[in-house]
């Protein structure tokens, strides 16, 4: 057992979904759906833990989490260019109740070598600053002035955190804006329009809602797969396409480089900066909780492709932990000076076997209970980057 569980092991809990739970829980039954994404769901409380005094006495919050049961084997959708999914198929959830720990309280700090996530504050008056000027509703501006912070603030992190092997590059190559209320963030614009090869205007980008669904954006195929995409052209819906062919640039990566990281020369990672962009409030609701990895077996996970138009892309969804317990992580009241770091995949992980550095942070983000009933809808930006060694 790792430190961080033992830490946490007096109130780590879950609970299994039954047909009937105690007033107040609703119905967390298995369904199989031809819907997209689950409905979240808010767990209830008892008097005592509605307390206003709640959360800063506690290490943990109730949560109900959209699982996929131990029957599903491989889900799969087609997302258009806007970013919308078809109907799933092939998907049985099972909501589960966790208890989803507050990882400010913990005595053991989390890092993304070992668990597959860690916090960063901003401590540079300049890039707060920086924060505070960027239009994160402008794809011009997010490239331009937010993927570099974001490209930094990875070097820096697993520079300190991460073995003595040099690291030969760090590019940040996506992006998603999310809400609980599309319209507090307004429509996504930039002066970069993007179009098909035949000079046709390609749908924009759309706002996305929180992901409320217990999910890895990679997987042992995709991982591989997404790196080599960013050694060929740019693909229509790729956010970095206009700005490439604009400096008559065939690829992002360097195809040699990125040969070499696929032949086991070298080690990469895809590491997600997820941070609100909320200049006023601190996020009180849709927290985004993470599990540590070390407490994760990889019979507990299940394929999600997802069929673009020129490309498949896989995640990976998991289903409830059967002999341990998912250790489930939040940081509370999170605000734009902090940046929660999400490892999505690693060439040099073990994939998911409770040992040794992590693979990649499943994750999902929940309704608290504790969320006063006028809380600010949560406003958060998600930058991919990928990261290539110098060595394995």
């Amino acid at each position: 057992m790792s430190s961080a569980l033992l830490f946490f092991a007096a109130t780590a809990s879950y609970q299994r979904p039954t047909m009937s739970l105690a007033a107040g829980m609703g119905s967390l039954t298995k369904t199989s759906s031809s819907t997209c994404w689950p409905q979240m769901q808010r767990s209830s409380m008892t008097k005592e833990e509605n307390d206003a005094d709640y959360r800063s006495r506690n290490r943990s919050v109730p949560a109900i989490m959209n699982y996929v049961s131990a029957e599903t084997t491989e889900i799969s959708t087609r997302r258009d260019l806007g970013g919308g999914d078809s109907p799933f198929i092939g998907v049985i959830w099972e909501p589960t109740t966790v208890d989803v720990h507050n990882a400010r309280l913990s005595t053991i700090e989390m890092n993304l070598d070992r668990n597959g996530f860690q916090l960063h504050t901003c401590a540079d008056d300049d890039d707060i600053d920086t924060l505070h000027e960027i239009d994160f509703c402008h794809q011009d501006d997010v490239v331009d002035s937010y993927y570099p912070m974001c490209e930094k603030l990875v070097s820096n992190s697993l520079t300190k955190t991460s073995t003595a092997t040099p690291i030969s590059c760090v590019c940040a190559f996506d992006h998603n804006l999310r809400s609980s209320d599309h319209s507090s963030v307004g429509q996504i614009k930039g002066s970069q329009k993007m179009t098909n090869d035949d000079g046709k205007q390609l749908p924009a980008p759309q706002v996305q809602n929180p992901a409320g669904i217990v999910h890895a954006d990679y997987t042992i195929v995709s991982g591989p797969r997404r790196l080599r995409d960013l050694s060929n052209a740019p693909k229509l819906n790729d956010v970095l396409r206009p700005k490439l062919l604009a400096q008559n640039r065939k690829s992002l990566l360097d195809p040699t480089i990125v040969q070499e990281a696929l032949d086991g020369k070298r080690r990469y990672a895809f590491i997600n900066v997820w941070r609100s962009i909320d200049r006023d409030n601190p996020v009180k609701d849709n927290h985004l909780a993470c599990i540590d990895s070390q407490s994760v077996g990889k019979d507990e996970l299940r394929v999600f492709k997802i069929h673009y138009i020129d490309r498949v892309g896989e995640n990976y969804f998991a289903c409830p932990s059967n002999d341990k317990q998912h250790l489930w992580c939040y940081y509370p009241d999170m605000t734009m000076e902090e940046a929660l770091l999400i490892k999505q995949w690693d060439s040099r992980g073990d994939i998911a076997d409770c040992s040794g550095r992590s693979s990649f942070a499943i994750h999902s983000a929940f309704l608290d209970p504790t969320a006063p009933q006028n809380a600010p809808s949560r406003k958060s930006i998600e930058v991919r980057c990928i990261v290539i060694w110098d060595k394995a």
